[in-house]
Formats: C-alpha cells, structure tokens, sequence
C-alpha cells in the first residue's frame, strides 16, 4: 500500500477523470499518485506529452537514458514500466541488462551511447559534468538535444522520487501503451 494515498476516483476534477478514463496508463497507481497535485500534475503532463512528441533526441536514446535514470535512482516502479517500454521499442535485452548492472561503457553500446550513458550517469549523481564527459556528449548532441536530456533526466528523477517516497506498489505494466502513439510518430512502429 502507498504511503501517499492514491486520489480517489471520485475526488479526481473533470480532467483528472477524463484521463484516468481515457488515456494510455491512466488508470496506473502513479497517475493516480501524481494526482493528489492538480496543478503540478498538468504541468508534467505538458513535458511529458513535449518529450514524447516533440524533443529531437531520438526515440531510442531517450529510452537508454530513461533507463539509466531509473536504474542510477533505484526507481522500481518506472523500471517495471520501462522495461516493456523497451521491449516494445526493440532495444536488446544485452543492453538493458548492461544498464541493470551498472555497465555503461560495456561494449554493447555505441559510442553515442556510452556518451549518453556517462553524461547521464553525472547528471543524475553529481549534477555538474566535467569537461572530458561534456565534450563526449557535446560531440553527438546538438545544444538543444544536451538540454532536452537534461530535461528528460530531471523527469524521471522526479518520477522515481514520488513512486519512492510513496513506496508505491507495481500495479499493472502499462508502459508499452503509453509510448506506443509517441514511438509511432518518430517512425518506430509499435
């Protein structure tokens, strides 16, 4: 059971409702979680719905350093979620057991890749990046794509935060739905 009270169906406002109703992983224990702040809510669904539609870092890499944010901040509840996410999208269980175990310059990863891994991994524990993983990552990505990392990075540190604090529990694997209408638009099917 959550620490933090799930919203009650019936305590949700029209919109809540409407997306608990109607959207792809909107019934999930953390939507409803999230819920408890209205306002706050609304506004991350608006980033959200920017990172699945519109950011300019490809598909796949977001989703490798998803996982690294969730893997780094032990966040149990996206990780359940963005493992069928992954599988969805194709990317080999090598490297998502590579990020599971902390191997982020194993060889199943590109260059591109270990860059995104190493400027994720510092982002996420130090905050501040040093010269050498900036300018690996600064090789790779456009200014607009380092900070729409950045951006994709804080999410999920914010998403693993409340499912932790709350020690929500895993109520269904919904992740799959949830990106399949964004992956579908950056060409990846689903």
């Amino acid at each position: 059971m959550s620490r933090i009270p799930l919203l009650a169906i019936e305590d949700m406002n029209p919109e809540q409702r409407d997306r608990y109703d109607n959207a792809p992983g909107g019934k999930l224990n953390l939507g409803r979680l999230m819920a408890n702040a209205p306002t706050m809510q609304k506004g991350i669904g608006m980033a959200v719905q920017a990172m699945m539609n519109e950011i300019t870092v490809p598909p796949l890499e977001r989703q490798v350093c998803v996982l690294a944010v969730l893997h780094l901040d032990r966040g149990a509840y996206e990780w359940a979620q963005h493992m069928q996410v992954s599988k969805m999208m194709g990317i080999p269980d090598a490297k998502v057991e590579a990020i599971a175990d902390d191997r982020f310059g194993d060889p199943v990863f590109n260059d591109r890749e270990k860059a995104l891994l190493a400027f994720t991994r510092q982002v996420v524990k130090t905050v501040r990046v040093d010269d050498f993983v900036f300018e690996a990552v600064n090789a790779f990505y456009t200014p607009r794509q380092i900070v729409e990392l950045i951006y994709v990075i804080g999410l999920y540190m914010t998403f693993a935060r409340i499912s932790e604090v709350a020690e929500l529990e895993i109520d269904a694997i919904g992740g799959g739905e949830f990106w399949r209408d964004a992956n579908k638009k950056a060409g990846l099917g689903g």
